[in-house]
């Protein structure tokens, strides 16, 4: 994959390369200040977002709900704790679950950040490819889903 780094008004764009990710944090209370290196905030929004994949492909609710911040707005004016329990029993109901992240373009300013990408979400007998957009903020030092859509 070509990386690429650009400034513009203040935000960095990068087409990155995968980078080892971790758990996210399960709080969302007053964001900490972001890397001086906005490369570093780049790769630090890329192994939130692959952790969030990688959590999603183990069935590993916990990991997967914990990429959420506190202020997540579930789609369709859902509320927090019916999406939750919705997405709890189709992840657990299902025997095998892969998410693929492909051409993912993250933009940063400041505390927030846009991951877009190609998604290839499989599970049981079901294959489906989309564009989604995750909006996330820094959280305590963790990049947090606020919001995400799919299309476009």
């Amino acid at each position: 994959m070509n990386r690429f780094l650009s400034c513009v008004l203040g935000s960095v764009l990068l087409a990155p390369a995968a980078f080892a990710a971790g758990p996210a944090a399960t709080t969302a209370p007053a964001a900490a200040a972001a890397p001086a290196d906005p490369a570093a905030g780049i790769r630090e929004v890329e192994a939130a977002v692959r952790a969030w994949a990688a959590a999603w492909s183990a069935r590993d609710v916990a990991r997967y709900l914990a990429a959420y911040a506190g202020d997540f707005t579930p789609p369709r004016g859902q509320d927090r704790k019916a999406w939750e329990t919705d997405r709890r029993t189709r992840i657990e109901e299902k025997a095998a679950i892969s998410v693929e992240i492909d051409s993912l373009v993250i933009s940063l300013k400041g505390q927030a950040a846009t991951a877009s990408f190609q998604q290839t979400y499989s599970a049981d007998k079901l294959r489906e490819k989309s564009r989604k957009t995750l909006e996330l903020q820094r959280v305590e030092g963790r990049w947090l889903i606020r919001k995400e859509s799919a299309g476009g």
